[in-house]
């Protein structure tokens, strides 16, 4: 592969080889016996490069995980299209396979067998009833395109594979020929009522392979799926992590001025992703508008539309404008003649900045360019729309960016759904449907721009004011009922309330956000949203009327450099990959390849080294006990053991067995050096001969047996990778401060890397300069991350509400509402059942303590979760060792209608939670909390 695979594309091209080549095996043995292998992956997740790896495996035979010899593949889809970006994308990040292996099928097509070692891709309209592949002996042809499948499978059964890509579609169930007639990619499979000899080996792709595995289940198909993880996709930075919704709530709108929104939309992302890339280096992204239309729009409709983005877009030519619609060709737009441009080509074509689509645009299509979508159609045409959003999750870079959020967001413009459809599309892609999608995506609706928040600018109090580190456990009583929103400023030890030194005022958002809210002055003359009487909703306090922890003289950038300096850790992921080709990757990014800035030219060399002296270890250790002459001469020998027996007689008497001594040939060396590289892998055999040889005075029989004889020993393995681990936990603190430095393309191998760890390594977080929030849902204010009054919207109930009131009024004067996931978020490892795992708390507050800024870490704790214990065991371990950096780390759970706090800084505390043996972390909570 010309690219490097994330762990988890690594893990599923091992794993699909694996099941391809023991189905082979399987049928050899028994030929009645038919697999189908499924690779279910969500969109985004690289699944044609996946598949490359499994096809480059058995066509370039692959070292390291063999695939079927002699291989043969169908690629089988329904888009013609499609065919062609699978081919165009294998080409590209195949290390060896050339396009004279890669053929699509066309009419002229005519073989008896397809050829081994071959790749061949099939649009299913090929074998239509009335189609020209579909007949044999007319027009000069002498096989059927059926006749090829039926003698390729007769012929070699356990060296053909047919593919069928976005396998939920064409693949029902056959069991009765009461059913419908057979679907053509049926046929190809074969078996059951098809009268067609069954592929013995069928590998379906697909989102959602749900109804593919029914299918094959009912042809009796023994079934084999390997899963990808849509979270493993997202940690990758493969997908975007949010869809930004817009609507009009049914209102008649405009089409003009959505439009025109639209434009401004995506000339916004093109202004971010020039201010980036010329800032970073990174490769230039024109971003895409998509607009799709209804099905026949008229000449003067599609002109209108033409005009109006050319109008507000100044710099875009009518050339920039394509369309994808059925017709090939010039479509009339009034004033202009749109080209078209098929799907498959958009993404590489840079000068295509708008694309006008109906629904063909669906299939066959990966635009990761395309941030945009306004969509003309209406709310019946949910289908549609969904699936041409589906296609708009990929990121540009296939990376995360850091800096800014609003770049890993994707922006639809729905003017014709109701807030009912609305929300029946974002349910789509939270939690995934039967087609296209996977679940799990972030959704924004009424979607705002936030940044760093310009009302935490400057800090100064009227009065000092010193929070202890017992000032917390000082708060009142707070039960599951009680109204604790105070409307008045609380005061402080000698009773007097602080505020900010300049009040900020802008105008409160409106009532309506607030349920049944009511204003009521404050103070300082600024609108204080409060509960109207008698009300249980959760609401939000004003900030000027709330005492504030303030500081001497802070700035957010302080606030933010606080945040940013807390320590995160990397959780493990199931990874193929050794230590010690971690440690080398390590070594040549530090040494700065493809340009990169280096951070240490010997890198290598001191990998290398560093092993090198793992190895010797064994070799002083033998020579201080006296026994490496004898180990050396023993590796270099092979003992035959003979025993002689009559035939036929069974009174004949057992004779002793017989050994003799065989002394190795230079070939029978070679031999067993090439099998000790599991031990001593990434050449570290041929390095330490080499250094034997050149450093240690030995010949150079002497230096191979001399390391045959240490490969042997059955810990070397492990010793090896414990200390290219040990050493990567080093380079990564040695080195972090300098890798931080570099640009974000070039800090992502490094984050890679991290992410392969065998356990969790020290990290810290990046908090979005600008990112895209919801434009609804319950206010809040002092969050780092604002909107453009310094407000941030989320609907907090329950626990979590309460806990973020109740910091706020004891003087909180900044907070970080921490995601589950990325770099923006603070992750402490726990370790439960299923391996380590990580927690993400809840939020992260800014205290003024003794005049400056103090982090801590307030988790609102879920005792009703299996592993709530573990989590808390995890916090415990993490506040023992990081304890100096943060005020306070609590965890905070309602027990018996009563708010408790577990206190992570006590160390009496974190020794009973550790020493804990019980199940229900609720009994921690009785036995430790103190009143919240």
């Amino acid at each position: 592969m010309k690219y490097e695979l994330f762990e988890y594309q690594e893990a599923a091209v091992n794993a699909l080889t694996k099941s391809l080549v023991r189905s082979a095996r399987d049928h050899e043995e028994d030929p009645s016996e038919r697999s189908a292998i499924v690779l279910s992956a969500p969109t985004g997740s690289g699944k044609t490069i996946i598949a490359t790896g499994v096809v480059e495996a058995s066509l370039d035979e692959s070292p390291t995980t063999p695939g079927i010899d002699n291989a043969t593949f169908l690629w089988v889809t329904d888009d013609p299209s499609l065919n062609r970006q699978t081919l165009a994308k294998m080409m590209d990040s195949a290390s060896d396979m050339d396009l004279s292996r890669m053929m699509v099928i066309e009419n002229d097509f005519d073989a008896e067998t397809f050829d081994p070692g071959f790749i061949y891709f099939l649009n299913i309209q090929k074998l239509g009833v009335k189609a020209t592949l579909s007949r044999s002996r007319e027009d000069g042809r002498h096989y059927s395109l059926w006749e090829t499948i039926a003698n390729t499978v007769d012929q070699r059964p356990g060296q053909f594979v047919v593919v069928v890509d976005e396998a939920h579609r064409g693949t029902s169930p056959t069991a009765s020929s009461s059913r419908q007639r057979d679907t053509i990619v049926n046929q190809i499979i074969g078996g059951g009522v098809t009268n067609r000899p069954a592929a013995p080996l069928v590998w379906g792709i697909s989102a959602t392979p749900r109804r593919f595995l029914a299918g094959m289940s009912a042809l009796g198909r023994t079934t084999r799926q390997h899963s990808v993880k849509v979270e493993d996709v997202r940690a990758s930075g493969l997908l975007k992590d949010q869809i930004v919704l817009g609507h009009t709530q049914g209102v008649n709108a405009a089409e003009s001025a959505l439009v025109r929104f639209a434009v401004e939309r995506i000339r916004n992302y093109d202004r971010k992703w020039a201010e980036y890339t010329t800032a970073t280096g990174a490769p230039d992204v024109k971003p895409v508008l998509v607009i799709q239309v209804a099905d026949k729009p008229s000449p003067l409709e599609l002109g209108t539309l033409l005009s109006t983005v050319l109008e507000e877009w100044p710099s875009l030519r009518p050339e920039n404008i394509v369309h994808t619609f059925a017709e090939h060709g010039l479509v009339d737009a009034h004033s202009w003649k749109i080209p078209w441009c098929p799907p498959e080509d958009i993404q590489d074509r840079l000068d295509v900045r708008v694309v006008l689509c109906k629904t063909a645009i669906t299939t066959g299509w990966d635009c990761p360019r395309a941030e945009v979508l306004l969509s003309l159609r209406v709310a019946k045409d949910l289908d549609v729309i969904t699936q041409v959003m589906g296609r708009m999750v990929r990121t540009p870079l296939a990376r995360r960016i850091n800096t800014d959020q609003d770049l890993n967001a994707v922006h639809c413009i729905l003017p014709h759904f109701d807030a009912d459809a609305v929300t029946a599309i974002a349910d789509r892609f939270r939690l995934g449907d039967e087609e296209t999608l996977a679940g799990g995506t972030a959704i924004i609706l009424d979607a705002v721009e936030l940044s760093r928040n310009s009302v935490l600018l400057e800090f100064q109090t009227e009065r000092a004011r010193t929070l202890g580190p017992a000032a917390s456990h000082s708060a009142p009583v707070h039960h599951a009922t009680s109204a604790d929103t105070p409307t008045e400023p609380m005061p402080t030890s000698s009773g007097q309330p602080f505020i900010l030194a300049e009040p900020i005022h802008y105008s409160e958002p409106g009532v309506s956000a607030l349920g049944n809210a009511v204003t009521t002055p404050s103070r300082l003359g600024t609108p204080v949203a409060t509960l109207a009487s008698g009300s249980d909703d959760e609401t939000i306090f004003d900030a000027h009327a709330t005492a504030l922890a303030s500081l001497t003289k802070t700035s957010a950038d302080d606030i933010f450099r606080l945040i940013e300096s807390l320590p995160s850790y990397t959780i493990p992921q199931r990874s193929t990959r050794s230590q010690v080709e971690r440690l080398y990757k390590f070594a040549m990014e530090l040494a700065g390849p493809s340009g990169s800035p280096p951070i240490d030219h010997q890198a290598p060399a001191k990998a290398k080294t560093a092993l090198r002296s793992v190895i010797d270890e064994r070799r002083q250790l033998w020579i201080e006990d006296g026994t490496l002459p004898d180990r050396v001469d023993k590796a270099g020998q092979t003992k035959l053991y003979e025993r002689k027996i009559a035939f036929a007689d069974p009174d004949s008497p057992s004779l002793p067995e017989r050994s003799s001594t065989l002394v190795l040939d230079s070939r029978g060396v070679q031999i067993l050096l090439s099998r000790s590289g599991k031990c001593m892998p990434q050449g570290l055999v041929n390095t330490y001969i080499h250094w034997l040889v050149n450093s240690g005075g030995l010949d150079l029989r002497t230096a191979q047996l001399t390391t045959l004889a240490v490969s042997g020993d059955p810990s070397l393995a492990n010793d090896i990778n414990s200390r290219a681990a040990t050493i990567i936990a080093k380079w990564f603190r040695d080195y972090g401060g300098a890798i931080s430095r570099l640009p974000d393309q070039a800090q992502e191998p490094f984050d890679r890397i991290k992410r392969e760890a065998d356990r969790p390594l020290e990290t810290t977080i990046t908090i979005p300069s600008h990112k895209q929030g919801a434009g609804t849902g319950l206010p809040w204010k002092r969050h780092v991350i604002a909107d453009e009054h310094g407000i941030y919207r989320e609907d907090f109930r329950g626990w979590e509400a309460h806990v973020l009131k109740t910091e706020l009024n004891q003087g909180g004067i900044a907070w970080y509402r921490n995601p589950s996931f990325g770099r923006g978020a603070l992750a402490i490892p726990y370790t439960s059942t299923g391996g380590v795992s990580g927690c993400y708390p809840d939020f992260i507050f800014i205290d003024a303590v003794d005049g400056q800024p103090r982090a801590s870490i307030i988790d609102p704790h879920g005792t009703h979760l299996a592993d709530a214990v573990a989590k808390l065991k995890g916090i415990a371990e993490y506040a023992s060792k990081h304890g100096l950096a943060f005020h306070r780390i609590q965890s905070i759970a309602l027990v018996d209608d009563e708010y408790l706090m577990i206190n992570h800084l006590d160390p009496i505390q974190r020794v009973a939670i550790q020493t804990f043996n019980g199940s229900e972390s609720i009994e921690l909570f009785r036995g430790l909390g103190a009143r919240y």
